[in-house]
């Protein structure tokens, strides 16, 4: 029995992650809730449990063997490294590691190998949320010699956090009540529209999202020369987000294979004969499926529709598996 830390557990990631670390029965002896000074005298739900949440600046991490995470960049920066310094094996959801050379980047069903030989003490990054659903749904067709990626993402609110939630929400009651509203969260009103532009954007007119995703995705798949082309649109839906995928292949592809490496891979197929015939975000939401569907082949091109829950499995489900696979190779004994 190991005691582990989940730092950020006040957010939407951290509540899920403790949500699973408590649904799979993660076998943890104590599990510490940690978060900021804004969050002081606060508890989150673990399980049938209500977790204190300990104060950031003032916890011991010598006190755990393994801490997740989830509070974004600045604080990884920051307390990562004490982290480590006390002993403690990390796992990461914050853009601050995931293309250091030095650091893995994983997720388990897609390069668990990377996991091999790690120590006690060691930092594991885990993807952008946009990009771990799209690497699983990838990488069973790598043998068919990948050659271009293009692919827009259809990103909900709740990847942007709490804040970007309530704003949705104040927009389209405000809207219908005929009220006006502000846009704090975002740069235009989300509500009723499409913003096509998901971070700060470089001379060359990429996104920050674009460019963290085209980034990420070959790392994770180990195919340094696939060309990415990335649209990442934020839609005025709460949770889910969905991919329109557009793969060039070098192989010949017979769709039946297709189907079966991908179905033996663990994603989810949705047929064209099943009533509606595709997935929705609000669908895939809640659970953690990866789901696929208008799955079909021009030319040399594989096309489908993706969707899954974001939060759940595009980030804290990823967590939460590495955890469970860190703990299976002997790290915490």
């Amino acid at each position: 029995m190991m005691q582990l830390a989940v730092v950020g557990a006040a957010g939407l990631v951290g509540q899920s992650v403790l949500e699973l670390l408590a649904e799979r029965q993660f076998p943890a002896e104590r599990v510490f809730a940690v978060d900021g000074p804004e969050h002081e005298a606060s508890t989150v739900a673990y399980g049938n449990l209500e977790l204190d949440i300990r104060q950031l600046d003032e916890f011991g991490f010598e006190n755990v063997a393994l801490a997740i995470f989830v509070a974004g960049s600045a604080v990884a920066r920051e307390y990562v490294p004490q982290a480590r310094a006390a002993g403690v094996t990390v796992i990461d959801f914050s853009d601050a590691y995931r293309l250091d050379s030095e650091v893995p980047l994983v997720v388990p069903s897609v390069n668990g190998s990377q996991l091999e030989g790690l120590e006690a003490g060691a930092l594991v990054a885990a993807p952008n949320c946009t990009v771990t659903p799209l690497a699983m749904a990838l990488q069973p067709l790598l043998p068919l010699q990948p050659r271009r990626l293009t692919v827009s993402t259809y990103q909900s609110v709740s990847g942007a956090g709490q804040k970007a939630l309530e704003e949705l929400a104040e927009q389209t009651t405000a809207l219908f009540s005929q009220r006006d509203s502000e846009n704090t969260v975002f740069a235009k009103r989300i509500a009723f529209n499409v913003l096509p532009q998901i971070g700060d954007v470089d001379a060359d007119g990429h996104s920050d999202e674009e460019r963290s995703l085209s980034a990420e995705l070959r790392r994770l798949l180990q195919q340094p020369e696939l060309q990415v082309e990335a649209s990442c649109i934020r839609v005025p839906v709460f949770f889910g987000h969905a991919w329109s995928v557009n793969l060039e292949v070098a192989a010949d592809i017979d769709l039946a294979q297709v189907r079966n490496r991908l179905l033996a891979a663990g994603l989810q197929l949705i047929s064209a004969d099943q009533h509606g015939g595709y997935i929705t975000p609000m669908e895939a939401t809640g659970n953690d499926g990866v789901w696929i569907s208008r799955l079909r082949k021009t030319g040399n091109s594989i096309s489908f529709w993706l969707a899954a829950d974001n939060v759940r499995v595009g980030a804290a489900l990823n967590c939460v598996l590495l955890a469970e696979s860190l703990y299976k190779a002997g790290l915490f004994e």
